[in-house]
């Protein structure tokens, strides 16, 4: 039986003195049994270093390696392709700086991509949220089964993310494609799996959560006009790649949303008209939003109850007017 692949966990850290003790610890523990650590200190000016170098100093009597790269604050993009040039797997796993794995996350994903007879594939993990209490009961990252088949994954890509941040794909994928993209200051994983898609790479998913997602305020998963401004350059860069090898119907959808907001634009503004009473311009927003995400029924059930039942409106407004009054104070 040949060996098991080496996998090499990822952590671009950057200001993660709080958060990257629990993020190593998580690595270290892992139950598979092949896995280095490759740690990118981002230009820290705190001790997110000194805690990295601390652990690679320490772990001698582990089982997993530590490997720590520094270099000037060059963003989350090269932070990572720094860690994965100085990688040895040959397997990649990605865990930010301040979010967790679980133990078996590793081996999960290695099985996942095994069973699936490994070659042009890559995998996803689901997690549960984390507070600074500790997991959020019953809180994971996607709620209901997030698997796509892969002969929906072009169309669905273009909707939207869905793929996690904790991936696990070959260093032969992150070549091929040129690495992350360090234009993309934003969304820069979104990016990575949108052209691994389109240039003929599967996903297939862990739907059990084996990792922990910690969302904090202020952090840039949480800034909704910065994601739509990089979600239209993440499409403009896509439909220049690709656009010759799209069927027609991928481009007519791509072409569509690179000429309209995003959905989640349209979202937010038809909430606003809700709370406003204004039901009839909600129902068009909605129904805007509605054609960009094909695939959300609820979106759509909503859009059209707003369209059709007079009543349904009044209730959505005033849950809107409610939820926009908290949200204020």
């Amino acid at each position: 039986m040949p060996p098991r692949p080496l996998v090499s966990v990822i952590v671009p850290a950057y200001q993660a003195e709080d958060t990257l003790g629990a993020a190593l610890t998580g690595a270290l523990t892992q139950t598979y049994d092949r896995v280095e650590i490759v740690v990118c200190n981002d230009g820290s000016s705190d001790a997110t270093s000194a805690i990295a170098h601390a652990h690679a100093l320490g772990n001698s009597s582990t089982r997993h390696r530590v490997v720590v790269v520094d270099q000037e604050n060059r963003g989350l993009a090269a932070a990572r392709n720094a860690a994965i040039e100085a990688s040895s797997g040959e397997l990649v796993t990605l865990c930010d700086s301040d979010d967790m794995l679980l133990p078996s996350h590793v081996g999960d994903a290695v099985e996942a991509f095994d069973r699936r007879g490994g070659g042009r594939t890559f995998v996803s993990s689901n997690a549960w949220f984390l507070s600074k209490h500790g997991i959020i009961p019953g809180r994971r990252i996607y709620t209901r089964p997030a698997a796509v088949p892969s002969e929906h994954q072009r169309m669905r890509i273009l909707e939207g993310n869905i793929a996690s941040i904790f991936s696990t794909f070959p260093r032969a994928m992150w070549e091929e494609l040129g690495g992350f993209s360090s234009e993309m200051r934003l969304m820069e994983d979104y990016d990575l799996w949108a052209r691994a898609i389109f240039a003929g790479w599967t996903l297939t998913w862990v739907e059990r959560p084996t990792a922990c997602y910690r969302l904090t305020p202020g952090s840039l998963s949480s800034d909704s006009a910065r994601m739509a401004e990089y979600d239209k350059l993440l499409k403009g860069r896509l439909r220049e790649r690709f656009g010759e090898s799209m069927t027609p119907q991928e481009r007519d959808r791509l072409d569509f949303m690179l000429e309209h907001d995003t959905a989640a634009q349209y979202i937010d503004a038809a909430a606003v008209e809700l709370a406003a009473g204004r039901t009839a311009e909600a129902a068009r927003l909605l129904g805007l939003a509605a054609r960009l995400s094909p695939s959300d029924r609820r979106l759509r059930l909503k859009a059209l109850a707003l369209q059709r039942l007079p009543v349904t409106g009044r209730v959505y407004a005033r849950r809107e007017a409610q939820r926009l009054s908290e949200t204020s104070r």
